[in-house]
């Protein structure tokens, strides 16, 4: 009687390689797929996910897109919902990494500009509707918080520059940043942008707040209207 041996399924060997490969360098040699892989492997034990990643990232674009598609969007392509419950941990555990980077500094906001960038990206640039935030500033440049303002399209109409100036008021904010995502990736501003922007830098003054700037948030990157000279350079009256 011979008593047959068990093989190991092969996705096993291939799964130890993957680990192997990420430690090596974090993922950076690794393809959005292979990474996208990997995660899913923490969540199907059992199985070779090689073809869900592959699938995922030929429906969505990228690792980013999957990390920040709805959950129901992600049922719809045979996601699990544990799946899909790790797959959104680690979008949220990005967005606070990226938080952390700035949110309990006693430095001002722009020696951490690139970690602010980063998190409104995080937050906003994966959103399907267009969203208007504002970041309140004390009189050092300290961020003391921030708030949705509105949701759908972004225009001088659908935002009411009393609802900033009193979220600003409310929070003691000298300097104010705004901003905004474009659902379509490309952080190009309009006329409209443009126009908003100027006319949210002259009401904000004549309450004595400052706008410091006005991030358009996609995909790709950002858009500061500071750093493209929109907004000049200014402290208040009293400084």
């Amino acid at each position: 009687m011979t008593t047959k041996v068990e093989e190991k399924p092969l996705y096993l060997g291939h799964r130890e390689r993957l680990r192997q490969r990420f430690m090596v360098d974090d993922g950076a040699s690794m393809s959005d797929y292979e990474l996208l892989e990997l995660l899913l492997t923490m969540a199907i034990p059992r199985r070779d996910v090689k073809p869900l990643a592959k699938k995922l990232i030929n429906r969505f674009g990228d690792i980013g897109e999957v990390l920040h598609t709805p959950a129901h969007e992600l049922m719809d392509a045979g996601v699990s919902v544990n799946t899909i419950v790790l797959i959104r941990l680690v979008a949220a555990c990005g967005m606070r990494s990226a938080y952390a980077g700035f949110r309990d500094s006693n430095e001002p906001i722009f020696s951490n500009w690139i970690q602010f960038e980063e998190y409104c990206r995080e937050k906003m640039a994966y959103k399907e509707i267009e969203e208007f935030r504002v970041f309140f500033l004390d009189a050092s440049y300290r961020l003391k918080g921030e708030k949705l303002i509105t949701t759908g399209t972004v225009n001088k109409s659908s935002i009411h520059p009393r609802e900033v100036i009193r979220a600003a008021l409310d929070n003691k904010a000298v300097y104010i940043i705004m901003a905004h995502n474009h659902p379509s990736g490309d952080v190009k501003p309009s006329d409209a942008d443009i126009l908003m922007t100027k006319n949210f830098e002259e009401l904000t003054s004549i309450m004595d707040i400052v706008l410091f700037d006005h991030l358009i948030v996609g995909r790709e990157g950002t858009f500061s209207f500071r750093a493209a000279g929109y907004i000049k350079d200014k402290k208040k009256k009293d400084e």
